[in-house]
């Protein structure tokens, strides 16, 4: 019987942690491709197989299917020389309209914003009920002198303005090393979201403990 299942007989907050440790991803969980609008928003969703554990029982399903349906980790990254991907990390059918929580993990050492920035805004576009975004900002801060700083500018307001966009945004945890212009940006976000800055990196590389 489900209710005779020793884990039923932890406290929730020991379970959450449980199924946080267990659903965490690895990079083997990302579908990185070069062609992300035609994979990602094709008429088929993008699928990947659900937790094992959440197909034992539908308590077990019942309690894993708000992580598991409503969280994503979208990321950028260079995995060969110029060769930019975007891959998703997801558990199930990946649908942006029940999203609740995204992670946008930018691995790239410059921001690059052409390879990625208006696959993001369209995310943003159909994953409209977003409550809690985070940040995982790689790149180094730039300079905002010179054609290539106002060219950055004019990147950087079109992703902030997505990200305000977001009308059901609660919290934003931002990691990495941002510049002060991005915490003044984080600062005016504030107003009708909460803003938490780390210095350190969130996503741990392979070898790292």
């Amino acid at each position: 019987m489900q209710s005779q299942s020793s884990l039923f007989h932890l406290p929730r907050e020991v379970r959450d942690k449980i199924w946080e440790f267990y659903l965490s991803f690895d990079h083997a969980d990302f579908g990185d491709t070069l062609r992300p609008q035609i994979v990602y928003f094709g008429d088929v969703p993008y699928s990947r197989q659900l937790p094992p554990l959440m197909l034992t029982c539908k308590s077990l399903y019942r309690e894993l299917s708000p992580a598991v349906h409503r969280e994503a980790i979208m990321r950028v990254e260079i995995p060969g020389w110029n060769d930019r991907r975007i891959g998703f990390a997801v558990r199930g059918n990946l649908k942006f309209d029940r999203l609740l929580k995204l992670y946008l993990l930018i691995t790239i050492e410059h921001p690059n914003w052409n390879s990625w920035l208006s696959f993001f805004e369209e995310v943003i576009k159909r994953a409209e009920n977003i409550e809690t975004l985070v940040i995982d900002w790689g790149p180094r801060p730039v300079e905002s002198v010179g054609w290539a700083g106002r060219a950055n500018l004019k990147k950087e307001d079109e992703f902030f303005d997505a990200i305000r966009s977001l009308k059901k945004l609660q919290i934003i945890r931002v990691y990495g090393c941002i510049s002060p212009r991005w915490a003044s940006r984080f600062d005016e976000i504030a107003t009708h979201a909460h803003v938490v800055c780390h210095r350190f990196r969130w996503w741990r590389e392979p070898g790292l403990d």
